[in-house]
């Protein structure tokens, strides 16, 4: 009886032990398969979910549509999971394509079939790969933008994303797989490999019977995630063993009958049994850590910018409304800095994408290195940066640390890539709890505030005022009002006239835009040019100067009125236009009016920016006997060098030197130099801002070619100059 116990005991243990090994065995699979799709859930939602965020991007911007919209592109900066990207209006009409594509079938489609959504429907919208199995793993989805006025399109590529994951090990049989709310397979991996089309029959493995499933449903997003293994696979990993316990227990049987060798050899062999067991726990635990060190990473990845290593606008937000929540307990002074570069677009433009990289990584790491340990610095995106700083004692702190930094980002930045970089921060700075008790509206006050900052001149800083509404207002409105102004003919034309200093007779003009705004009246060109060139509605309205100014010379002509050449500003991204050449040629020739009535003017800093296109536009120009003047010489960064390099026929110095002309030695140095080196390389000089007649004489004196300014003539409308023009010389009362 005791030997028949002792082996039923040995049969019963290792049938025990097998169905234990066989339990564990499907719970760490079961925990694997669980952190797996986790972590697939989790990078899933992160990279669908940067669709929300380019939604909010595109829905602030104003007609976007008009825009370049760049920044609307996904793969423009390194987000490669996006393949295109597209608006549509509150119309369902393609507003912008990042491909330059006419239509977006896969986005259209999807918008059709959601166009019918109620209005608390979720903003995201998840359509289907298409069906010709051309890009089976690309997936259309839609964000509705904020109050309907239209929806942001992308396309995912979910190959590219499960590509990250093809070296999980879930067994040859194992599947990720990424689902549709309505059942549709959306990608499949098993194995490692990307299954085509044909192959993505999901559920059979998950509807067997002991199937190894793990899912996640993605939140606000119509997607789920799944990670099946085959319970064959990891149990069958085990079927050796087991054979051998059942060997082993035999063994012991006849070892018991036996007597003492059998109890000898059973107790050996069940201490062997708990090592291996031992080893099998340890291994376990081994592969559980790893997978949570993996998880870690993943999220580290996910609240990090990848670029310069800051935190990004996720994290930024978490961390900083934590810290407002401290600052509330405390009563302290806290300060957001709101950092946007200055021409880092022409920087990116000209010396490429690999330089502004490092640019913004030089950046991030000085501005890291200029705050205190415990502030926060995050970028948000592009070349937008943001610091909160903590606990400050007084507002003249901050302007001294703001200060400090414009001048450390100020600074060249050398060997970029073999270029040394000059560029320079404009900062709005929004402080807590005056200009906002929520983060949000200390950003808005911030952006604000550096918005401020750009259209005073750029590279320094500002605190917000509430002033700042008001001139927003009232930019956004000329901003939604410019291109229908244009059409509807609300520009008018004034022209000062330029005269020769010997006899006061006028030689010429300059045509100077106006809007005559139905609401505001008269606006002067510095407060909408700036707008113009933000929103790339300069070259319509430098369109629609130069028909203008060849419309009034035929008018003129046809009155009677005697013809003097009429000067046009061109801009420096009017200069970069392939269309200039075409645009001057034709209104010449669809008024009848002679090129050499036509005088162009350009500033320095158009010269410099793209200076082969200028060149070639320039000479194009030159070529079909048009003029050229250099306005606003002396401020800008070229000097006379680039006199000998353009076809320039005229000099305008700038007002500034001729202000303080009679009573700053100076400028009346610089001004007579000028005059002297202009004249010897056979130019015509302009002095323009003549307001006094103590200026007039100098300039005289100075040996001064022409002269404008309001001591002789203010800019006037077109049936106002006429009489001057058939007098052909100004008689004024001097004073």
């Amino acid at each position: 009886m005791l030997g028949l116990t002792i082996v039923l005991s040995i049969w019963a243990f290792y049938f025990d032990r097998a169905e234990q090994e066989k339990t564990v065995a499907r719970q760490a699979a079961t925990t694997s398969s669980e952190n797996i799709v986790l972590i697939v859930a989790t990078n899933l939602e992160e990279v669908l979910g940067r669709a929300t965020l380019y939604a909010r991007i595109a829905a602030s911007e104003a007609n976007a549509a008009q825009s370049s919209a760049l920044h609307l592109n996904p793969q423009m900066v390194g987000d490669s999971a996006y393949v295109r990207a597209a608006l549509f209006d509150a119309d369902g009409a393609l507003a912008y394509s990042s491909a330059n594509q006419d239509r977006e079938p896969e986005l259209q489609q999807l918008l059709e079939r959601t166009g019918g959504d109620p209005p608390d429907a979720p903003a995201m919208a998840i359509g289907h790969p298409a069906a010709s199995g051309k890009y089976p793993w690309r997936l259309p989805l839609l964000v509705r933008l904020d109050g309907d006025r239209g929806h942001y399109g992308a396309m995912v590529d979910l190959g590219y994303f499960l590509g990250s994951y093809r070296n999980v090990d879930l067994g040859p049989e194992g599947r990720i797989e990424i689902v549709h709310q309505d059942g549709a397979p959306l990608a499949v991996m098993q194995g490692g490999i990307l299954l085509p089309t044909a192959s993505r029959a999901t559920g059979m493995m998950e509807s067997s019977a002991g199937a190894i499933v793990a899912r996640e449903v993605l939140a606000d997003i119509p997607i789920r995630v799944t990670v099946i293994q085959d319970p064959a696979i990891v149990l069958g990993q085990l079927d050796a063993q087991h054979r051998s316990y059942f060997l082993r227990a035999g063994a012991y049987s006849l070892l018991v009958l036996v007597i003492t060798i059998g109890i000898a050899a059973g107790l050996w062999q069940q201490q062997r049994l708990h090592s291996a067991v031992a080893v099998s726990e340890q291994e376990k635990q081994r592969l559980i850590a790893q997978l949570e060190q993996e998880k870690s990473r993943a999220l580290a990845l996910a609240s990090q910018d990848h670029l310069t290593g800051l935190a990004n606008r996720r994290m930024f937000q978490e961390m900083a409304s934590a810290e407002l929540k401290r600052a509330r307990r405390s009563r302290n002074l806290y300060a957001l800095l709101f950092f946007d570069l200055d021409r880092f677009k022409v920087i990116n433009d000209t010396l490429g994408h690999g330089v502004g990289d490092q640019l913004l990584k030089a950046v991030a790491a000085r501005l890291r290195g200029a705050v205190r340990e415990y502030d926060l610095v995050a970028r948000l995106g592009g070349d937008e940066f943001v610091v909160l700083l903590s606990e400050v004692p007084s507002e003249e702190f901050v302007a001294q640390l703001a200060g400090k930094l414009v001048q450390g980002l100020s600074a060249v930045y050398t060997n970029l890539d073999g270029h040394d970089v000059e560029t320079s921060p404009s900062v709005g700075i929004a402080l807590y709890p005056r200009d906002g008790q929520q983060l949000d509206a200390l950003l808005l006050h911030a952006d604000q505030a550096m918005y401020s900052v750009k259209a005073r001149g750029r590279g320094f800083f500002s605190f917000y005022d509430a002033s700042l509404n008001a001139s927003n207002a009232l930019h956004s409105e000329l901003a939604a009002r410019f291109r229908p102004a244009i059409q509807d003919g609300e520009f008018c034309l004034h022209f000062q006239p330029k005269l020769t200093l010997d006899t006061l007779q006028i030689v010429g003009l300059e045509a100077l835009v106006r809007w005559q705004h139905p609401d505001h009246g008269l606006i002067f060109p510095g407060d909408f040019i700036p707008l113009a060139e933000e929103q790339d509605f300069i070259a319509p309205l430098g369109r629609w100067i130069i028909d203008a100014v060849c419309r009034q010379l035929a008018q003129w002509r046809a009155d009677g009125v005697p013809l003097v050449p009429v000067a046009i500003n061109v801009s420096a991204r009017q200069l970069r236009d392939e269309r200039l050449l075409e645009d001057f040629l034709g209104a010449l020739a669809l008024h009848g009016i002679a090129p050499e009535l036509i005088e162009i003017e350009l500033t320095e800093s158009s010269l410099i920016e793209d200076a082969e296109l200028a060149q070639r536009n320039l000479d194009a120009l030159a070529g079909a006997g048009i003029r050229m003047a250099l306005d606003d010489f002396g401020t800008g960064f070229s000097g006379l060098s680039r006199l000998k390099q353009f076809p320039i026929h005229t000099v305008k110095i700038d007002r500034s030197f001729i202000r303080d002309i009679r009573n700053d030695t100076n400028d009346a140095v610089i001004v007579a130099s000028t005059i002297s080196l202009a004249h010897n390389l056979g130019l015509t000089v302009v002095a323009e801002g003549v307001e006094t007649r103590d200026q007039l004489v100098h300039l005289k004196a100075a040996g001064c070619d022409q002269v404008q300014g309001f001591y002789l003539q203010r800019p006037c409308a077109a049936a106002q100059i006429a009489p001057l023009l058939h007098k052909q010389f100004l008689s004024f009362q001097p004073t």
